[in-house]
């Protein structure tokens, strides 16, 4: 009897470890790019006349916040905010909003102007407001990224 308790105390613990190790490997960079580092502001209009302007801090620690404004043609403004995790991986940028999306999406990115990054869009969790064009933005650094704070200040 302590035999089989013991062996299925095992495999439960086999079992929450491999899926520990799934859910780390979403939620933990690989590496982080140190470039983009920082507090970005960035710009881009859509065909319809939509302008999304954004705010985004990336933390060194691999945490992003991004502030977002949205202006419709006629006017028309909706404000929202999303927070996360980020990494670099192959030369990849993930970004995924947590707990909203289950899988990160997915750019190529690359510096043309000092201090500018542009990325392009190369794989996103879909929903059914999502475009399935391509999409492609820039934003520029601002600011340091504010420094890291571990645990609670005294």
């Amino acid at each position: 009897m302590n035999k089989i308790i013991g062996l299925i105390g095992g495999l439960f613990l086999v079992w929450l470890l491999t899926g520990c190790e799934g859910i780390s490997k979403l939620v933990r960079p690989s590496s982080i790019d140190v470039k983009l580092i920082g507090v970005w502001k960035g710009e881009h209009r859509e065909e319809g006349g939509t302008i999304k302007r954004w705010l985004q801090t990336r933390n060194a620690d691999g945490t992003y916040e991004i502030e977002f404004s949205f202006t419709e043609s006629d006017g028309a403004t909706k404000s929202f905010s999303e927070a996360g995790r980020w990494w670099v991986q192959d030369g990849i940028f993930y970004e995924v909003a947590l707990p909203e999306k289950e899988q990160p999406d997915k750019y190529r990115y690359f510096f043309n102007i000092r201090e500018c990054v542009s990325f392009v869009l190369i794989e996103k969790e879909q929903s059914a407001t999502d475009s399935t064009d391509s999409y492609a933005f820039s934003e520029c650094l601002i600011a340091d990224s504010p420094p890291a704070t571990i645990g609670r200040s005294i």
